[in-house]
């Protein structure tokens, strides 16, 4: 499909955006499920300050994965939306709103553990349960107020591309206020949680060094944690907002718009579809970061195995792991 402005074809990303939003919804949605059960296993026994941060990192994701099989069928019919600007508007919302909340919420969860190991005592009153909802609050709050900007349409430009096409959130080229708009967002939604991210993680290494009485199991741990958290950050959500730094700011270099868009349209559609793996991955993030997390899949994971066994009766014996055991006990109550 062309375009209508740029004059140029539009189909090249369909098989492999397709193939990454299929991938990300058909597993990322029963896995995030998964880690919200055990989320919610864990906040029934009083989850801290963590816990609030990653079940609303997991709601942003389930938001995300909503909008996949809509931008699949948007795809197959060679970028045509049928649906109405309203749901084009809203869709294209839930996307963006994801994006940054993820950011944010796996820069918060770094701060965390910044704060706990390199400042335990003066952060006790920071770190409770009524901060970090009042934060996650305001991250929501942000985050759909930034995005909203970006569907206004001032911003997104006059709308060149001729309606009978069907384009949603598509146009070639952009208008300068969305180019500027993309810009400040790759500033204060990457680069800014970059040098945070950067920073937090430094002086956590630093005092690790400095801490001998940390046992190797929890600096492995914590360590770990970090890497998680970079691996994500930078793998997942790093080449489109690189890709996306030099397109925008070569918007305003370039004598070209049109060769511009069209010769880093394939890259910039990938690097953007990349960003759906966030909802991927994350199932990951928690269980590693939540011993206790693992110790509920493994309840479920038992209950299935000697349940239908046992009839009527349940499950009348439980092995469960505790740091490197295991205990067996009665009707799979936790010792």
């Amino acid at each position: 499909m062309s375009n209508g402005s740029c004059n140029f074809s539009l189909d090249a990303d369909i098989w492999g955006l397709t193939c990454i939003y299929g991938l990300s919804f058909s597993m990322g949605l029963p896995a995030n499920l998964l880690s919200l059960w055990g989320l919610y296993q864990l906040g029934l026994s009083g989850g801290g300050v963590q816990l609030v941060y990653l079940i609303n990192l997991l709601v942003s994701d389930l938001l995300h994965l909503l909008t996949l099989p809509a931008w699949i069928l948007y795809l197959q019919r060679s970028h045509r939306w049928v649906y109405g600007s309203a749901a084009c508007n809203f869709v294209g919302y839930l996307f963006y709103v994801n994006l940054y909340a993820s950011v944010v919420y796996l820069c918060l969860v770094a701060l965390d553990r910044y704060l706990a190991i390199v400042h335990p005592l003066g952060s006790r009153r920071v770190r409770t349960v009524r901060v970090a909802v009042l934060s996650s609050l305001a991250v929501w709050t942000g985050t759909f107020l930034f995005s909203l900007s970006g569907l206004y349409q001032p911003v997104r430009g006059p709308g060149r591309v001729p309606a009978g096409q069907g384009l949603c959130l598509e146009q070639y080229p952009v208008s300068a206020r969305y180019a500027r708009f993309k810009i400040a967002t790759i500033v204060l939604g990457f680069l800014l949680p970059c040098g945070i991210l950067g920073y937090t993680s430094a002086r956590i290494m630093v005092a690790l060094r400095e801490s001998p009485s940390t046992s190797d199991r929890e600096r492995r741990k914590i360590v770990g944690t970090l890497v998680v958290i970079t691996v994500i950050f930078f793998v997942v959500f790093g080449p489109y907002h690189l890709v996306g730094a030099y397109k925008f700011v070569a918007y305003f270099l370039a004598v070209d718009r049109c060769d511009l868009e069209r010769s880093l349209f394939l890259a910039y559609r990938l690097c953007f579809a990349l960003t759906s793996l966030n909802s991927l991955l994350d199932p990951f993030f928690y269980i590693f970061l939540s011993n206790n997390v693992r110790k509920e899949l493994k309840s479920l994971r038992c209950l299935g195995r000697w349940g239908s066994s046992k009839g009527n009766s349940g499950c009348n014996l439980c092995l469960e792991q505790d740091d490197s055991q295991y205990k067996v006990t009665d009707n799979c109550t936790r010792v």
